[in-house]
């Protein structure tokens, strides 16, 4: 017995191999994998003539947006603007993919409705939340949904690993109902099907003959990434709204299409990864409204794409290991290693091809591991019956180790478990303005020398200062202070580095400009807060770093210079700390994306020990009474202060967009129990 079972251990090898590696491929893990090569093969296939053809798509974009007081909520009587524009066209539908939930002001909720009833063709979006366990099917507001068409669900599943979209649901079950996606929503509209508006389908009557397509998740035929990412690969007609408020779009882009309108801005919260995400590419997130239409393009179509079925993976996987096992017998192992990569090349491309013919994702993953399993099995069964191979298999496990905290570890070698503590630090987040438009306009050689002198610069001034470099992600920097020493004085600390470094980029700037290359600005904003620091990662490659609300506060307020047309931002626990330093402005009440509780945000201006010009300091009076005119909702006095405040000093960020706001209030005046806190819808 034992004989034959060595006589044919290399067979049970293959089906040990086999079955393992179809097991890991079954893991949460492995499957977004899958999906990863599924996204290649999306990626580098040709786009599908005709795809979309019946579709166009209305993106409120950055130009649009930044004519209005406010992103959120979008004024209700622009979108009635866009509707009518659109309808008149003769459009088959129209989904408004802003999610109505709440009421604004009144007149411009009435120009809404208004456009909504006119065109008889509108369809809305709905969308979930979770209550005490349960599914809840949130609707718009009764205004807005009664002289609606129809609704349909906005939400897509999102993979937990690596947050992409790239399967949409034709159906939720909710009390025995169907509630339709969007794009399934407008799909059956138009092949006749009824639709209430607040009961959705009725499952007795709904038959799967109404979709051309069948299945709970169905793969997105996603044809090409965002449309204004790639002009080569546009799959549908795009729009930019504040191009087709103008009225000079021609009426056949819209004459019998479904017409999708929904945020494409930049910071749109509402964008997503796609299979089309891939930085190295410069293709960005896609705004979800896109998104929408590709699944509606993918129901017309009738073509999505499809795994193989575990029966057939399972024989793949098998086939391909028990060729290893025989090419084994006759080769060396560094001749059955490189064939076994050749093998398994020779794969990836026949499944490419496979794919873009039929539409079947072969499957990669559980394939390659097999190849992977056997040969590592076969080289172990090796070494334990010939003694070879051992300097190998001690080598294919030996422990890494990060070496930028080499220096770390040696002082204190008891950080090399993984873990962490609580404690009060200052975070730092940094980031180039307009980085994306500056690196579109110049070559990458010398992008690459702009960006290593800047970094360099920056991050000497950090060093300088006591701070901790924690990561670069491409422009941005982020640091913190209080950690892994003890620093007392944390928080003066990274707010002098903060002062610093905005000072050596204006002088950067103007050197620059001097060498013809783009001037660059940065922003920055810091908080301080209780926040976990130490190593994160797995067993056997770590980081040190931190984690917690309060870092992503501070990376919040970098990004909230942009709406005051600051450069320095803080928080208030950091200025509570640092305000005998430095002079201090206060900006606002806001409201990041995230948190429920206002924060109140200052601007960093310079040291105390400086004199301030004559003209700031006559503009910092205005500003100031401004301020607290307009806290008292008194917008015709707070104008005058803050247009004082510009005529003093007409560069100041801050007077402007409170300038914006008030004339915005004056005829759009908020409710009565208004708290002054500005809502911060975008990271």
């Amino acid at each position: 017995m034992i004989s034959l079972l060595r006589r044919y251990l290399r067979i049970w090898i293959v089906i040990g191999a086999s079955g393992i590696s179809f097991l890991m491929g079954l893991l949460p893990f492995f499957i977004t994998l899958e999906h990863k090569t599924i996204d290649l093969r999306i990626r580098f296939r040709n786009p599908e003539p005709g795809f979309g053809k019946h579709i166009s798509v209305v993106l409120l974009d950055e130009a649009l947006m930044d004519q209005l007081p406010c992103r959120s909520p979008v004024p209700r009587g622009v979108l009635g603007k866009i509707i009518n524009i659109i309808d008149k066209a003769g459009p088959r539908m129209i989904a408004l993919d802003v999610f109505l939930s709440e009421l604004t002001w009144e007149q411009e909720d009435e120009k809404l409705v208004s456009a909504i009833k006119k065109s008889g063709k509108v369809i809305l979006v709905s969308t979930f939340r979770e209550k005490d366990g349960r599914r809840v099917l949130d609707l718009p507001h009764p205004k807005f949904l009664k002289p609606a068409l129809a609704t349909g669900l906005a939400d897509f599943p999102i993979d937990p690993i690596d947050q992409r979209v790239r399967e949409f649901r034709p159906y939720y079950l909710v009390g025995g109902r169907m509630c339709p996606a969007l794009s399934v929503t407008m799909f059956l509209i138009n092949n006749g099907k009824r639709i209430s508006r607040d009961k959705m389908v009725d499952m007795k009557g709904f038959k799967w003959d109404w979709l051309p397509i069948k299945g709970e998740r169905l793969f997105i035929n996603y044809q090409g990434p965002p449309a204004f990412s790639s002009s080569g690969r546009n799959v549908f007609m795009t729009i930019p709204a504040s191009i087709l408020i103008t009225g000079l779009v021609p009426p056949e882009w819209f004459r019998d299409k479904y017409i999708l309108i929904g945020a494409g801005y930049d910071d749109n919260p509402d964008s997503y990864r796609t299979p089309f995400y891939v930085e190295r590419y410069n293709y960005p997130l896609m705004p979800g409204v896109e998104i929408h239409a590709n699944a509606l393009a993918t129901l017309i179509s009738g073509k999505s794409p499809h795994k193989a079925s575990l029966w057939i993976t399972l024989l793949i996987t098998f086939l391909t290991s028990f060729s290893i096992m025989i090419l084994d017998r006759f080769m060396s192992p560094v001749l059955l290693g490189v064939s076994s990569v050749v093998m398994g090349g020779l794969y990836w491309v026949l499944s490419f091809l496979v794919f873009e013919r039929t539409y079947l994702a072969l499957p990669v993953i559980q394939v390659s591991l097999g190849i992977v399993l056997v040969y590592l099995f076969l080289m172990t069964y090796r070494s334990l019956t010939e003694g070879r191979q051992k300097r190998w298999i001690r080598n294919a496990f030996t422990r890494y180790i990060s070496p930028e905290f080499v220096d770390i570890l040696i002082k204190r070698p008891d950080m090399l478990y993984l873990g962490g503590e609580e404690k009060e630090l200052t975070i730092m987040f940094t980031d180039i303005q307009g980085f994306t438009s500056i690196s579109e306009g110049i070559p990458p050689s010398e992008l690459v020398t702009i960006l290593n002198e800047y970094l360099s610069g920056m991050t000497d001034i950090l060093i300088a200062n006591g701070g901790t470099l924690d990561k670069y992600e491409g422009d941005a920097i982020m640091a913190f202070w209080g950690a892994p020493i003890e620093q007392e004085d944390h928080a003066f600390l990274a707010v002098r580095a903060g002062l610093e470094m905005i000072r050596f980029t204006d002088r950067l700037a103007h050197e620059f400009e001097a060498q013809g290359k783009p001037r660059i600005r940065t922003r920055i904003g810091i908080n301080t807060g209780k926040v976990v620091v130490g190593n994160v990662g797995s067993s056997k490659r770590f980081n040190y770093t931190i984690i917690g609300d309060e870092v992503n506060l501070a990376s919040r307020l970098e990004g909230a210079n942009k709406q005051y047309g600051t450069y320095f931002m803080i928080s208030h626990s950091t200025k509570r700390l640092v305000e005998k330093g430095f002079h201090l402005r206060e900006l606002d009440f806001i409201r990041v994306k995230g948190k429920e509780r206002p924060v109140q945000v200052y601007e960093v201006m310079g040291y105390i020990h400086e004199e301030l010009d004559d003209s700031i300091k006559k503009m910092l009076a205005s500003y100031m009474e401004g301020l607290s005119l307009y806290r008292e909702m008194r917008w015709e006095s707070a104008l005058k202060r803050f247009e004082d405040a510009l005529r003093a000093y007409p560069q100041d960020g801050p007077s402007s967009t409170y300038v914006d706001r008030c004339r915005y209030f004056l005829h759009n005046p908020p409710e009565k129990d208004w708290d002054g806190v500005f809502e911060l819808k975008t990271k």
